[in-house]
């Protein structure tokens, strides 16, 4: 008899092995509770699993306002005191936000699925509510029809934003601004932008009315009462934007031109705006010195200030003139003879469609037409100094992108012109240099690189990575130094294949705040570099144990950098063992403590802004997420969510880890899920899911989703066994390093666990995973049945098509990423043709369903169709499914839980001996199916 798992929030509760030995003995024999007698998850069980979503920590700590998501979608909000245990839970809210002196919570509140969905059919809008609650007072407030809110930086109002009426021919609409104290709320109307000052109570407002008339910028000084006009025209204003501990305010202005088909803009800034004379000043293509002509600022761009506020950053673009200008008044005579050229509109219908596609298209004609918005909106960075009122251009049609320090002090630029010819099939490179911001000058730092162009905090130096070393340029000294020659480590991560000329590092962790030194990581450990003098220092001694340590940048903390006097928080993960946690170092260098170390999956460690109040999540294969609160040493933490609390209810598997070494030898692991009603006198079948690298999930909680239809948790709660292994590589041998992988994986789950049955073993896989699964039963008969979703089947004529959802050419993966070939077909026939499955299928014995969107923009649809082809021809039993209208992913519901449903018939057939269905044994007819008489019983 097995022992009753006992979940982690009653081990919290026992924390002595005597007394949870003396409550189980107290509650008499438990033969009766055995998990074998539980009930498994059935069906009508799915919609009553909760996913734990995003969370909110009040800037005190003292309270937490969580998400939670229900498999049918229905959502709540569970706000929850973190010192005790109470929780209000609001119906379908989310969007939890703090003011920042923590007394209130705003949230939005919608409606249940099924009145959206009532709402959808119908063709009504679902408008949301707004939800206020004082957390001293414990009451709360509701509003109707409010789209958004924001708190003021001080805490005391709140700025409610209502719908556009349906018929609404501008952008304007009304907000209230609500004094939280009082209840008491001030109307504005015609509002399309609002925006809080970073301090204080300063609200500024973009009117923005039908005929424009009143249109503006005004400011409401929310605590005074006075609101203020800045400028108002006959235009258009956006993009507002605030300047970080200051009362400067920057916004766009519209500056329309009938012969031009753009809108150019000017920039208004005005300086000091809680003082009784602000200070002004517009960037304008007219007046401003530097200006490029023919140019104008765009609306794509933020305009953003540097911290100093001497400078504002906007975007730049060629004007796009008029193809039929407006006529001006001056074109007509005085007797109205109307002497302006005639330019008349092309009609669609009379224009041809075709595109013209050249072999010498730098980027394909598809990839520009999936890019067309962005082409369209790419502008070049510019520097305005607001004193001397001088534009300066940082950006041109050399530089691919500009990059700014977080300070705006700096700027590094990359131009991949250089390379882009070769980067048609090959890795990109590029050039880089180093941007003024006062003059726009710039020199070229470094050429031919792949990774790197990040800067300081401070704006200092610039970071890239090259061979197997980072270098660091010092921009004030113009000086270029190895700053990881010498040291007792790699830095380069070669655990893949070699595919690219450059590998990639393993990252950088993070910056000194004053530019003294950056964090570095290698595979297992942190760094810490200085970038002029001084010695590095490894921080943490995961090598030795091959326990991976890693930096963790918590979110309430503001600041750009690490400081001195700062504690550095990691997070922790064993490699073998799957264990994790965090650690801290009080101090810079000290050797860090282990604070959180347990045999579960660990993550997600927050801060409150104002408060050393923590939380963490953690979560385990039969232990559903939930999130802790503790203090700065993480001891003691008390768990305050408590998600899927029926879940001692059903029956549940455990998982465990399997090692085995591949053909080659290399060590591996997968995990082994067990059925929820496991005895272990009995044998079951095992699914086999399969991708690449998955045992990093052995303590995953997963929800029965019918809509994940992969969902290993519903196969398990079906009685099947579920492995997920380890797969790795060899150069040019993507199907075979997959086959020489998974036999002796499978060869060390049956010998693991006696209770698999050899001759009921399913393989499946989706995308890369399905390509491997397909590949598998062309070699070895080891499996019953298989099942291939959107699989890779012909090696060489999908590197000769598309991946039509970014419209990149399929042969960049195939030489340089997941394909590992690194070179086309004609330079290595054998290769291809021994990797791929459609080369091989005289050969398959395994009855084989697969599944494939008709969009799919990964994997070419016609993928499926070469493949169904060739087995139909040599009569083996296979079955296609095609999902009309589908992407490589399914999108709709009832496509989901067909396909789900589809695959535990296909599993429950070939594995347990269910009686099988007509689609899957003589197929059906295409008048059948559109008579939906193959409809399939949605099943467990």
């Amino acid at each position: 008899m097995r022992p009753i798992p006992v979940p982690s929030r009653l081990r919290s509760v026992f924390r002595t092995t005597a007394a949870l030995t003396a409550m189980l003995a107290s509650a008499g024999p438990v033969t009766g509770l055995v998990a074998q007698q539980r009930p498994t998850v059935g069906e009508s069980d799915y919609d009553r699993f909760e996913r734990l979503g995003s969370s909110t920590l009040s800037p005190d700590g003292l309270w937490l306002a969580v998400d939670v998501i229900r498999v049918d979608d229905d959502r709540e909000l569970r706000i929850h005191r973190t010192d005790s245990d109470s929780v209000v839970v609001v119906p379908h809210a989310r969007e939890a936000t703090f003011s920042d002196d923590g007394r209130w919570l705003a949230y939005a509140i919608g409606v249940s699925q099924a009145d959206e969905e009532k709402a959808e059919d119908a063709k009504r809008p679902v408008r949301d509510k707004f939800g206020l609650m004082d957390l001293r007072a414990g009451t709360a407030t509701v509003r109707d029809e409010i789209a958004d809110f924001a708190f003021s930086a001080d805490g005391a109002f709140v700025a409610l934003r209502r719908y556009a009426p349906e018929d609404a021919e501008a952008d304007g609409v009304d907000v209230l601004v609500r004094e939280l104290a009082t209840g008491a709320e001030l109307p504005f109307g015609n509002i399309s932008e609002m925006a809080w000052s970073d301090q204080g109570a300063l609200l500024a407002l973009v009117t923005d009315a039908a005929d424009q008339v009143g249109n503006g910028v005004r400011v409401y000084d929310a605590r005074s009462g006075r609101l203020r006009g800045l400028d108002t025209d006959e235009a258009t204003y956006r993009r507002m934007a605030w300047r970080d501990d200051a009362y400067d305010l920057v916004v766009l202005k519209t500056r329309p031109d009938p012969a031009f088909e753009d809108t150019a803009h000017v920039a208004m800034v005005w300086r000091g705006v809680d003082g009784a004379a602000p200070e002004s000043h517009t960037l304008d293509a007219g007046s401003t010195g530097g200006f490029p002509p023919s140019m104008r600022v765009v609306e794509y761009r933020a305009p953003a200030w540097s911290d100093d506020g001497a400078r504002v950053f906007v975007g730049l673009q060629p004007r796009r003139p008029a193809p039929c200008p407006a006529p001006s008044d001056d074109d007509e005579d005085e007797e109205g003879d109307d002497d302006a050229p005639t330019c008349e509109e092309p009609d669609d219908d009379d224009q041809p469609g075709v595109e013209i596609w050249h072999t010498l298209d730098v980027d394909p004609v598809p990839e520009q037409r999936v890019r067309d918005r962005q082409l369209r909106q790419e502008n070049e960075l510019a520097a305005w100094h607001v004193d001397g009122d001088a534009l300066v251009r940082l950006d041109d049609d050399q530089l691919e992108s500009v990059s700014l320090s977080a300070d705006g002090t700096g700027a590094v630029g990359r131009d991949e012109t250089p390379y882009d010819a070769d980067a048609m099939f090959r890795q990109q490179f590029f050039d880089l240099y180093a941007i003024d911001p006062a003059s726009g000058s710039r020199y070229l730092v470094e050429d031919r690189l792949t990774i790197g162009g990040t800067m300081s905090p401070g704006g200092r130096y610039v970071l890239w990575f090259e061979g197997e070393d980072w270098f660091a340029h010092d921009l004030i000294a113009g000086e270029t130094r190895n700053i990881t020659e010498g040291l007792a480590s790699t830095f380069v991560n070669l655990d893949q294949t070699p595919t690219v000329e450059q590998m990639p590092p393993f990252g950088v962790a993070g910056w000194m705040e004053d530019d003294g030194a950056v964090f570095l990581n290698d595979e297992w450990d942190v760094w810490m570099v200085p970038l002029e003098d001084g010695e590095a220092r490894r921080l943490t001694r995961g090598a030795e144990d091959q326990v991976r340590w890693r930096l963790t940048s918590l979110d309430g903390d503001d600041d750009p950098g690490f400081d001195d006097d700062d504690a550095l928080y990691f997070s922790v993960y064993g490699e073998w063992t799957k264990k994790a946690g965090y650690a801290r170092s009080d101090e810079i260098g000290d050797e860090p403590d282990i604070l959180v170390w347990e045999d579960a999956r660990v993550y997600g460690l927050d801060k409150a802004d104002d408060a050393d109040r923590f939380t963490y999540r953690m979560e385990r294969f039969d232990d559903s997420p939930d999130i802790f609160v503790a203090g700065a040493d993480l001891a003691d933490a008390r768990q305050v969510t408590a998600t899927n609390t029926f879940l001692g209810e059903f029956a549940w598997g455990r998982t465990e880890l399997v090692d085995y070494e591949n053909e080659w030898g290399r060590r591996l692991q997968g995990v082994l899920t067990y059925p929820a009603n496991y005895d272990p006198s009995q044998t079951y079948p095992v699914i086999v899911y399969q991708y690449e690298l998955l045992s990093q999930g052995l303590h995953q909680f997963q929800l029965p989703d019918p809509t994940q239809y992969y969902n290993q948790q519903i196969w398990s709660q079906n009685g099947y066994f579920v492995f997920r292994p380890d797969i790795v590589y060899r150069d040019r041998r993507p199907g075979q390093s997959n086959v020489e992988t998974l036999r002796p994986a499978m060869a060390a789950v049956v010998e693991h666990e006696p209770a698999v049955d050899p001759e009921r073993m399913g393989l499946i896989g989706h995308s890369w995973g399905g390509y491997q699964t397909t590949f598998f039963v062309t070699q070895d008969d080891l499996f019953a049945a298989a099942v291939a979703g959107a699989p890779l089947t012909n090696l060489m004529s999908m590197y000769l098509s598309f991946y039509w959802n970014s419209g990149g050419t399929d042969a960049r993966i195939f030489e340089i990423s997941q394909g590992r070939m690194q070179v086309p077909w004609w330079e290595d026939w054998e290769s291809y043709e021994a990797n791929s499955p459609v080369h091989h299928i005289q050969n398959m014995n395994t009855p084989l369903l697969m599944a494939f969107g008709t969009n799919d923009g990964a994997v070419e649809y016609n993928q499926g169709v070469e493949f169904y082809n060739a087995a139909r021809r040599l009569g083996k039993q296979m079955v296609m499914l095609s999902y009309e209208g589908e992407n490589h992913g399914f999108s709709r519901e009832p496509n989901q839980k067909d396909y789900q449903s589809r695959i535990m018939q296909w599993f429950g057939h070939y594995l347990k001996g269910e009686p099988a269905p007509d689609w899957m044994m003589k197929g059906l007819t295409y008048i059948e199916q559109k008579d939906r008489v193959a409809k399939p019983k949605i099943i467990s």
